[in-house]
């Protein structure tokens, strides 16, 4: 866990004036900017991080309870870098006494625990060790479907390995019949205070694991644990024009939480299959048909597939070349309640030994094409 170090990104001192702030932080968005740095991905991360130093530095209040985060140790300069290792019991080991919090002025515990996950980076957790919210009990997957479910939409059904509750127990961990007691030494918080001096911080509580209860005659099935780890099937709907990389939330879906808390989301992120014929583009759908050199001379009329499910007649105009585009209207993907149009793309076959006949099909396609040339 580090500080994220405001100052040192807009590059001015910690007593710097509002004036001076918002003179580095113009200067340096001028260098940083999309705008001046197209496709630069460092560029713009670089960008985010300056707006987002600009933004705590440049509010009073921000910056007020960003220092005093700061001070409270948590590894910027001039912090005192606790140790949470000391700590035990919710008692200062100095004077046996229960610590008090300073972080009062924040409007609780709670504020502080959203200042420092605002503040400060906890590397790759999805969480803070401060943070209460829905993240953690989300649950995701990824299914995969074929390319003409995701252009027509459609049910389907997914299975998705994920904790549940357990049938036997409810959910509770306990034996059926028998009930969790509260935890004697949290109180049933699941937290405990834990103090060092002037500083104070909770932490789960190391009886009970956080769940503010025990379990005295666990469930045989879970284990005590209240979930099952296995496989759940769900059917769902595939909305029509969805596209790859796309997310499909199921609510209440998600990991069950211990702590008698709604569970998450269910997160489906969908993976569409390549099509052996079709290929997208937004809502443009693309493919190739093969012809002949005599249907290319002479014109022919070819049966094409589309995603809709339907074979529409397309004609191919005489002294068609190879690599022609002929639009088919309407026989795209819908997408907002538009639907874009088919594109079909001419692929003759040129023989490498042409027969007599051949050669003068293909000395007539050149004429053609000189004559398709020359026109003003």
């Amino acid at each position: 866990m580090k500080a994220k170090e405001y100052y040192n990104i807009l590059g001015v001192g910690e007593s710097a004036a509002i004036d001076e702030i918002k003179k580095a932080y113009r200067k340096l968005a001028k260098q940083y900017h999309p705008d001046a740095n197209p496709g630069n991905k460092q560029a713009e991360e670089r960008f985010k991080e300056i707006s987002e130093a600009y933004e705590v530095l440049s509010d009073p209040k921000k910056r007020q309870q960003y220092d005093q985060a700061r001070k409270f140790g948590f590894g910027g300069p001039g912090g005192h870098g606790f140790d949470f290792r000391n700590f035990d019991g919710g008692t200062d080991p100095r004077s046996g006494r229960g610590g008090s919090s300073p972080f009062e002025g924040f409007g609780g515990f709670g504020g502080i625990g959203d200042l420092f996950a605002q503040f400060f980076d906890f590397g790759d957790e999805k969480e803070s060790p401060f943070s209460r919210g829905r993240g953690a009990r989300e649950a995701h997957a990824e299914i995969r479907i074929p390319f003409e479910l995701a252009a027509k939409g459609g049910k389907t059904t997914v299975s998705v390995i994920k904790d549940r509750n357990c049938s036997e127990c409810g959910g509770t961990g306990a034996k059926p019949g028998t009930q969790p007691s509260s935890c004697t030494k949290c109180g049933g918080r699941g937290s405990v205070f834990v103090g060092q001096g002037a500083f104070g911080v909770s932490r789960p509580c190391s009886a009970c694991m956080g769940t503010g209860r025990i379990i005295s005659k666990p469930c045989v099935r879970c284990g005590g644990q209240g979930r099952i780890h296995g496989p759940v099937t769900y059917s769902i709907r595939i909305p029509a024009g969805v596209a790859d990389g796309c997310q499909i939330r199921l609510k209440g879906q998600g990991q069950p939480d211990s702590k008698g808390r709604a569970a998450g989301d269910l997160i489906l992120t969908v993976r569409v299959e390549p099509h052996r014929f079709f290929r997208r583009e937004g809502n443009i759908v693309h493919c190739d048909v093969p012809l002949t050199l005599k249907q290319a001379v002479l014109g022919s009329s070819v049966r094409i597939n589309t995603v809709q499910g339907k074979k529409v007649v397309l004609k191919i105009p005489a002294g068609t070349r190879n690599g022609t585009m002929l639009r088919i209207p309407k026989m795209g993907i819908e997408q907002d309640g538009r639907r874009g149009d088919q594109f079909v793309t001419v692929r003759v076959n040129i023989p490498e030994h042409p027969t007599p006949e051949e050669k003068e099909l293909l000395e007539r396609l050149k004429k053609t094409d000189q004559r398709q040339h020359s026109t003003p």
